[in-house]
């Protein structure tokens, strides 16, 4: 009886736990603003070039939580933005955690140029032909994802913001242990 019961039990415990995983880190987004994704959707996979013209697979950081940050050069909000990406680059490295900046239909040498020239060393993807901006359903930029380990759609965020704040890198940190 006991071993029919902990069969049950288990798997429910399971279920639980992780339920309860995926909505404290929800919550956790809420608290950052965040636009909440309640609808439990996976991330939408894509390969694009990066900056040196090597293939990178979204699906490769599955497990890890993923910021994927939609962006042009020409944008104001988007420029300043940059620099406190940066920031949680450096704060985040070594953690289970990614930043994508997805560089919507630019010319490589234009951003290779824009990100060299102010010293950016966190990963750079160009999505040359739009297709991920669309299956993402970017209106505006900057627009920022957070995907979480389990590889479910966490949150959005529309516009400026200081990523590197105490309160974001608490967050973060939290998130991705």
């Amino acid at each position: 009886m006991l071993k029919k019961l902990s069969i049950i039990i288990f798997p429910l415990l399971f279920i639980f736990t992780v339920q309860a995983s995926g909505d404290s880190f929800r919550e956790s987004l809420r608290k950052l603003n965040f636009e909440i994704n309640t609808e439990n959707i996976n991330y939408f996979d894509f390969t694009l070039p990066d900056l040196n013209g090597n293939r990178v697979r979204l699906n490769s950081f599955q497990g890890r939580v993923i910021m994927l940050y939609f962006w042009v050069t020409w944008c104001p909000a988007c420029r300043r933005g940059m620099p406190s990406i940066e920031a949680l680059h450096r704060e985040m490295q070594g953690r289970n955690f990614v930043i994508l900046a997805v560089n919507i239909q630019e010319n490589s040498s234009v951003v290779r140029n824009f990100i060299q020239e102010n010293g950016y060393t966190f990963p750079v993807i160009l999505d040359e032909n739009g297709e991920a901006a669309a299956r993402y359903r970017i209106r505006s930029v900057p627009t920022t994802y957070i995907i979480d380990t389990r590889g479910k759609i966490a949150g959005v965020f529309t516009g400026l913001r200081d990523w590197n704040s105490a309160d974001v890198v608490t967050i973060f940190r939290e998130l991705s242990k």
